[in-house]
């Protein structure tokens, strides 16, 4: 998932009143792939007492995340988690800058185009978009997977490791399934077939990576009975497939 994303991070320990004057935080990423990641290591830090270090750590939206964390400078933490190397993976995916505070005038960066949309997380349910045409979707027609720019269908998609609501990074198992209009699923998943074959729609459960999802689903346009012709299915391509995005 390509392209610079930013995200808001704020300190907010309630019996804490210098809260409203400092801890406020600007991370920027090379892909809100980076910045998923990054969330689930934060979450995983521990101090030398074995204690989290982060006491709470919680995504309001995907883009604006408030924090807690043990005694020290806590407007400070995410500074010193980069001094420290203590996620090292992440030297060349991130950086932070410090905005504004009681004490010194700062000023706020304006952010163009802040993504809208759902947060990735395990269990929510979502529509099926290409990235490089927002316009054109996943649609469950019968027991095919089909592209469409006039309609769409919402997909449930689950860790299959974890029953935890956590935001999925690209390593994540997870499982896709058709919902209907009420966000029940039918019993029936999304699953590959051979490379270059046209995707199904049914009782078969498969496993995929979540990284699948965004670089291994390519499109044919083909004839089959009972469709349209000229009728868009979604295939199998591991090694030729589209950007799509959960929205």
């Amino acid at each position: 998932m390509s392209g610079v994303y930013h995200v808001f991070m704020k300190y907010t320990r309630e019996t804490d009143t210098l809260r409203a004057d400092y801890g406020r935080h600007l991370l920027t990423f090379e892909s809100r792939w980076a910045a998923d990641e990054l969330f689930r290591g934060l979450q995983s830090l521990k101090t030398a007492a074995g204690a989290k270090r982060f006491t709470t750590l919680t995504r309001v939206s995907p883009q604006f995340w408030c924090y807690d964390t043990v005694a020290g400078d806590p407007w400070w933490t995410i500074v010193y988690v980069q001094r420290e190397n203590a996620l090292p993976a992440f030297n060349y995916k991130f950086m932070s800058v410090i905005l504004a505070d009681a004490a010194v005038g700062r000023d706020w960066p304006i952010l163009c185009n802040p993504t809208i949309g759902t947060d990735w997380v395990s269990g929510n349910t979502f529509y099926i978009r290409n990235r490089r045409l927002p316009g054109l979707f996943w649609y469950r027609s019968g027991g095919r997977l089909v592209l469409s720019t006039t309609r769409r269908s919402k997909f449930l998609i689950t860790d299959s490791d974890v029953d935890d609501e956590r935001v999925l990074i690209k390593t994540d198992n997870v499982t896709i399934m058709p919902v209907g209009y009420l966000n029940l699923p039918f019993g029936e998943y999304v699953y590959k077939n051979a490379d270059g074959a046209k995707l199904s729609i049914g009782g078969t459960k498969q496993v995929w990576l979540f990284s699948d999802l965004f670089n291994s689903i390519g499109a044919t346009w083909a004839s089959e009975t009972g469709f349209a012709d000229g009728t868009q299915f979604a295939i199998s391509a591991p090694k030729g497939g589209d950007e799509w995005e959960p929205c």
